[in-house]
């Protein structure tokens, strides 16, 4: 099954009061664990399991073979964008996308539910580019890259779009649009490809722990966060912030 709206919440338990742990984006895929009246429990791509609500997913048509690099990316009616677009994708979906020739400023999109739209060429990539490998410097850079463009983003709790972002959100994405999966949440013990390491050790890209918060570390003492008390994503500098350096537990690093 894939997600088949621009982003569904994925709750803690099977009730729409209940806490959002996640948000999974559209064309990402789910394993069905169990399914409790209009809800299913599921494990994302990632291994993140929550609850879901159904008509969120669909029946995965195609492989998707691209994936959406723009903050928000409209799929229209027509190759053309005169009209209100019936849905707009967030950056990370994963969509089915040919194109009629090379030259096309638009390519079809083709929806789990066979309906066809239309997503402008600037706005996407070939999921085999976005995944090619890259050296530990490309990668760094490319993580502080995707970090920066959520910047003044609103803070949400389980967000990972640009409508709203939380620090582990705004971390994941920040791995995972580079070829990284790491864990979901502020919780370095179950980060297994991170190690720990010194704070004067840490170089760009790399990630600082915190009690129930996660940053990343852009070099000369400056991160990154999407800060709670602040309301959005925001740069400061670690010295000057006295409760996070109170409350540090580590640097993790996945190089």
């Amino acid at each position: 099954m894939v997600v088949c709206v621009p982003y569904a919440p994925l709750y803690a338990t099977p009730e729409l009061m209940s806490e959002q742990v996640d948000e999974i984006l559209y064309g990402e895929e789910v394993e069905i664990l169990d399914t409790l009246g209009g809800f299913y429990r599921v494990k994302t791509e990632y291994g993140y399991i929550g609850w879901i609500i159904k008509p969120n997913l669909f029946e995965k048509l195609h492989d998707a073979n691209h994936i959406v690099v723009t903050p928000f990316a409209d799929l229209l009616f027509e190759g053309r964008n005169y009209f209100q677009p019936p849905i707009t994708l967030p950056r990370g979906a994963k969509v089915d996308v040919g194109f009629s020739h090379k030259e096309d400023r638009y390519g079809f999109a083709v929806l789990p539910s066979k309906r066809i739209y239309y997503i402008h060429k600037n706005h996407i990539k070939l999921l085999s580019e976005a995944n090619k490998e890259k050296t530990e410097e490309e990668t760094r850079e490319g993580i502080v890259s995707v970090a920066k463009e959520y910047l003044g983003v609103q803070y949400r709790w389980g967000g990972r779009t640009h409508h709203g972002v939380d620090c582990s959100g705004l971390a994941f994405n920040a791995y995972r649009f580079n070829g990284i999966d790491i864990w979901r949440d502020a919780d370095f013990e179950k980060n297994e490809n991170l190690r720990a390491i010194p704070l004067d050790e840490a170089k760009k890209g790399d990630l600082i722990f915190f009690k129930g918060h996660v940053a990343i570390y852009l070099g000369d003492n400056e991160i990154i966060h999407a800060s709670a008390s602040k309301g959005r994503v925001t740069i400061e500098r670690l010295d000057q912030n006295q409760y996070l350096m109170e409350n540090m537990i580590c640097v993790g690093t996945a190089f």
